[in-house]
């Protein structure tokens, strides 16, 4: 990003400041708060591991040497510029982390990613990765975020994948933060003719966590797939917003979102789907279901459709309520304790979220993370 790009970026955020409730897509997670805290502003360099058939480069060197890539980022939505966050972090991400996967390779073992936010003094991190999959190859990442200490840390991941005409790319994000964090992620995609892009979301712990996907489908035939499961207790936030936009005919989306909320815990969906006049043919579906575990948790859900094509499947659903009681008396009746039946009943629940990870030690991995929060949570009701 050229000085000026950066002056004009750094003057968006500063017009508008940290989002708060009076802005319609933050109403229920205002960050006024983080206006009143003395920030050290740092830009969080990111790494992998380099596989065979993955390229690590710069912006500019992808830039300079690919066409297609360069059409492709210049050709973004111009509405990101809007986005106070996302000109905040393009302000202070100098060096983001690029993965340049070339045309047919397929890359079978999955990427692993870290995000360390350690928390020693007020700090805003920025961090920023850019992926592009030329054609018809594939790439699996499995990110964890992660922080450490009480102080208060606020940070920013902004993720730009680009996929090409038949590539595939899947996703999985675990965020297990203290709850003195606020994370904001920002994933784009944009999606060529028979690519498919698979996500999967895994809020476990934090303060305030807010995730924002934004799917465009500028193609046909293809398939995008958004999984998530929000688990918070005690004083927690989580917040997902989800923006589906199908631009061109023959294209599938599949949402599914559950929420565990324990304690005097937040949950926010927020889920809108377009289908374009030009996008005919779209199959777009979208579920949120919640449970309750917690007299005082609160669920907020708005599900959006916006269709101006016609010949067109479209739904979507969102359910709140609490645990079975017939389900709860069952279990009590074949000699299982309270405290462990209502533990089977909520991973039950989540189960089917968990089940959509396509990799086997990090399903078992969150499962055992999700089981012992729920039990160290002690106003579970049913």
């Amino acid at each position: 990003m050229s000085d000026m790009s950066k002056e004009l970026a750094i003057k968006s955020f500063q017009a508008v400041g940290f989002p708060t409730s009076k802005m319609e897509e933050w109403k229920y997670t205002s960050l006024k708060n983080l206006n009143e805290i003395d920030w050290s502003w740092e830009e969080l360099n990111l790494s992998v591991a380099s596989i065979d058939g993955l390229q690590i480069c710069t912006l500019q060197d992808l830039l300079n040497h690919s066409t297609e890539f360069k059409a492709k980022w210049e050709g973004k939505d111009p509405i990101l510029e809007q986005n106070p966050l996302f000109a905040l972090n393009a302000a202070i991400c100098e060096n983001p982390l690029v993965l340049w996967i070339k045309e047919g390779i397929q890359i079978e073992d999955a990427v692993h990613l870290s995000v360390f936010l350690k928390q020693d003094k007020n700090t805003a991190f920025q961090s920023k990765m850019i992926v592009f999959l030329e054609k018809d190859s594939s790439f699996s990442i499995i990110e964890s975020a992660n922080s450490q200490g009480e102080t208060p840390v606020f940070s920013t991941f902004v993720q730009e994948v680009f996929l090409a005409e038949g590539a595939q790319f899947k996703y999985v994000k675990e965020q297990n933060l203290s709850d003195s964090c606020t994370y904001v992620d920002q994933t784009f995609v944009y999606q060529d003719s028979n690519s498919q892009a698979d996500t999967f979301t895994f809020s476990l712990n934090g303060g305030i966590i807010r995730n924002n996907l934004h799917f465009y489908i500028n193609g046909e035939q293809v398939v995008s797939n958004l999984n998530g499961l929000y688990v918070p207790g005690a004083n927690q936030l989580m917040d997902t917003h989800s923006v589906v936009d199908h631009r061109l005919p023959n294209s599938e989306s599949n949402e599914l979102y559950k929420g565990v909320l324990m304690g005097q815990s937040t949950g926010v969906f927020n889920g809108k789907i377009f289908v374009r006049k030009d996008a005919q043919k779209t199959n777009a579906f979208q579920s949120c279901r919640n449970v309750l575990a917690s007299q005082k948790a609160t669920m907020n859900t708005k599900p959006q459709l916006e269709i101006w094509a016609d010949d067109v499947k479209c739904s979507h659903g969102t359910t709140t309520g609490q645990l079975n009681e017939e389900s709860l008396f069952y279990m009590r009746s074949r000699g299982i304790s309270l405290a462990a039946a209502k533990t089977l009943l909520l991973l039950a629940f989540a189960q089917e979220v968990i089940d959509t990870i396509p990799f086997e030690e990090t399903r078992k991995s969150i499962s055992e993370k999700i089981i012992a929060k729920i039990e160290a949570s002690n106003d579970l009701v049913i």
